[in-house]
């Protein structure tokens, strides 16, 4: 995989928990929703086809219960305790999807001295859309629910 700085986001974060623990926070409906959107934002998982080719549909709400945003996606490649890769620009059953912003995100689990090294990329058709992402907060939010995911998959040990 080649990734490209001007149109890539990473963020990473040592989880104290086995990668086996994280995983069944990944791979279960109802481990997801307690950590997928950065509190006080709740979520409903619709959709949670674990495989590849799946669909990955959630509702993210607000503290006062509207709905801030749903979609879909597509799961491309998973690896059992290594790997999961979706993308915004496909729904389940590789079928087209609308997007403002489609992105292919790039999960990884690997063995770390204190528990799991977590990494998640976010590649981006152009630096604009890039841009995009960074400004709507995703180093953020998406560590904000990396630490909810570290404290559920510490409790999943």
């Amino acid at each position: 995989m080649t990734k490209n700085n001007e149109e890539d986001l990473t963020v990473s974060r040592i989880i104290k928990a086995p990668r086996s623990a994280v995983w069944a926070a990944w791979k279960d409906p109802e481990h997801l929703v307690k950590w997928w959107a950065p509190a006080p934002f709740t979520t409903v998982s619709n959709k949670h086809e674990f495989y590849v080719g799946g669909g990955f549909g959630t509702t993210m709400r607000t503290e006062d219960g509207a709905d801030f945003y749903t979609g879909e996606s597509c799961f491309l490649e998973i690896v059992e305790h290594e790997r999961i890769v979706w993308t915004s620009a496909l729904q389940g059953g590789w079928r087209p999807n609308k997007d403002d912003m489609p992105f292919t995100a790039i999960i990884t689990l690997e063995e770390h001295p204190e528990g799991t090294k977590y990494t998640a990329t976010a590649l981006h058709e152009n630096a604009e859309d890039r841009q995009k992402h960074a400004d709507m907060g995703f180093v953020d939010g998406w560590g904000t629910c990396i630490d909810q995911l570290g404290k559920l998959a510490a409790q999943l040990k």
